[in-house]
């Protein structure tokens, strides 16, 4: 199946058409965007109204951006409009993707993503054992701007299991 860019904005469009009509009020379309690498199917930036999907991810399995993907993104952005800052995918999106979309609220999609970049991650440790740092954030750690401590125990992460400092 060949969806080309053009459907893909109808589709958008058709998602904010069914929560005008549900909630009948305004809902800005929100501006499409593309990215190229990771597993992620897509995310919404809320404060722009804006929504980003995996490009590659999308040619291989269009069918399923068109029937589940958009509207995940898009009942992100109805649930901030309506409710503000809350769980990203709490009871409020759930509603939003069963009322308006009679979809199963899922939070993660099952593409098969082996063949894809991953984000390459550095092992940290700390007195729980060993934290997956991404690049991005061990680079940050390298360079001095920022530290990172373990959810679990408060400890600061260090890469070799010392304590800097």
């Amino acid at each position: 199946m060949q969806v080309t860019e053009q459907q893909v904005n109808e589709q958008i469009e058709q998602c904010i058409t069914l929560a005008r009509q549900f909630y009948n009020r305004r809902f800005v379309v929100p501006q499409l965007h593309w990215f190229h690498r990771g597993t992620n199917a897509g995310y919404a930036k809320l404060q722009s109204n804006e929504i980003y999907l995996n490009h590659v991810l999308f040619e291989q399995h269009p069918k399923y951006y068109m029937s589940d993907v958009i509207p995940h993104e898009i009942a992100h952005l109805i649930c901030f409009t309506l409710f503000g800052r809350v769980k990203p995918h709490g009871k409020e999106w759930q509603s939003i993707m069963r009322q308006i979309y009679q979809l199963s609220p899922t939070t993660k999609h099952h593409l098969p993503c082996e063949h894809l970049r991953r984000v390459r991650q550095i092992d940290y440790m700390c007195q729980c054992g060993i934290v997956p740092l991404s690049m991005i954030r061990h680079n940050r750690v390298r360079k001095g701007l920022q530290s990172y401590r373990c959810k679990v125990c408060g400890e600061t992460l260090s890469q070799n299991g010392l304590q800097e400092g």
